[in-house]
């Protein structure tokens, strides 16, 4: 769910991409990667297999302009389409503030279409959300193939909540940006709806132009409709607002084109990243050990990072005892019992079993995991 720093004004948001398998979810997060400048999008990691082209997430936060006297900061991801990793798709959309559903506009995958969707819902209701509550938005990608459906089709048998939708296509960038803009500007809105964040009162009239962000670090929010467009009526209504104020309050759009490199790369897809889970650690040490078994696995050192793994989960563990064993300690997290079985299956095999690169990949994704739901709930920063 979304994160509210008021020490650093920071709104942290999270989008997952949901949708069929190799319906262009990798690709519409790689081509947004490829023409976002560099100091406004962080790294782009992609886990890959020979059957779907992502296997646990990608993740690709982008820091957007200020809105108001907070910062926004994306975090993008997407699911594995395939339905043998359904238990994936649960994880990565736990906490998820808004869903950007991409369904492949082919005829022949309609019914893969149908069913991702269904399966969308199914997975919201079991984290105990209204599936018809949580901000979505749907692309219908490959639009610039022959043999596609019509919107009209789409939109009945996809969108009977009557979603704001467009037609994309990941390979030449068309709507991408557009479904990105309105995720955000509905997610933004919900939020203030939930309360999560409330827009401070400027305290007076002198103040106004420093608030509105006439010194270009704010963007203005300008009622509960969402609209980022302009100032407040009430605003409006005692003074004619400055050239200056007028050109810098621009829309939410606006914000995210501006960080859009003015030359983007070619229309193919970039090439895929390698994995570098240690970007998420939050010290330098433990990300430089994960990085040295990263390095292992490019290497095929597949034992050295499976022996050294129960390690690192030990450095993890809170000290003093607060919890009498490890398996209560992850229960407490909140950790998936799945995957803690397969952990320790995989770091408890014979010395001579057969060791693959599956499993060293999942024992780095295993202790990210932890960290990451550690840093969460705060003990981590």
């Amino acid at each position: 769910m979304s994160s509210v720093n008021l020490h650093r004004n920071e709104i942290g948001i999270k989008v997952v991409y949901y949708g069929p398998g190799l319906g262009g979810k990798t690709s519409a997060l790689q081509y947004m990667h490829a023409v976002l400048k560099p100091e406004n999008r962080g790294r782009l990691i992609s886990l890959a297999t020979g059957i779907d082209r992502t296997l646990y997430f990608d993740f690709l936060p982008i820091q957007l302009p200020r809105i108001r006297n907070f910062s926004i900061r994306m975090s993008l991801y997407t699911v594995p389409g395939q339905v043998h990793y359904n238990a994936t798709r649960k994880l990565v959309l736990q906490g998820a503030d808004g869903v950007i559903f991409v369904a492949d506009s082919q005829a022949s995958r309609h019914e893969a279409n149908v069913e991702s969707i269904e399966n969308l819902y199914a997975n919201i209701r079991e984290h105990g959300v209204d599936p018809t509550a949580i901000p979505l938005v749907l692309q219908y990608n490959k639009r610039d193939i022959p043999d596609v459906l019509p919107v009209s089709e789409l939109n009945r048998d996809l969108n009977p909540r009557d979603v704001p939708w467009f037609e994309t296509s990941a390979v030449t960038g068309q709507g991408i940006f557009d479904a990105l803009k309105t995720i955000t500007k509905l997610v933004l809105t919900d939020l203030k709806r939930q309360g999560i964040y409330r827009d401070p009162a400027p305290p007076n009239a002198e103040s106004d132009a420093a608030y509105w962000g006439v010194n270009g670090d704010a963007l203005p929010w300008d009622g509960e409709d969402g609209d980022l467009s302009g100032a407040p009526q009430a605003l409006a209504e005692h003074r004619e607002a400055p050239a200056t104020l007028s050109e810098r309050s621009t829309s939410i759009e606006a914000a995210i084109v501006d960080h859009v490199a003015s030359h983007p790369a070619s229309d193919a897809p970039p090439p895929k990243a390698p994995v570098n889970f240690s970007d998420l650690w939050s010290t330098d040490a433990a990300a430089q050990r994960i990085a040295a078994l990263e390095s292992d696995i490019a290497a095929g050192h597949y034992r050295r990072v499976i022996e050294h793994a129960p390690q690192l989960l030990a450095t993890l563990l809170p000290a003093g005892g607060t919890f009498a064993s490890t398996e209560a300690f992850l229960l407490a997290l909140g950790t998936n019992g799945a995957y803690w079985a397969r952990f320790s299956a995989i770091t408890h095999a014979p010395h001579g079993g057969l060791l693959t690169r599956a499993d060293a990949l999942f024992c780095l994704f295993f202790l990210t995991d932890v960290e990451l739901r550690l840093q969460s709930a705060g003990v981590r920063t």
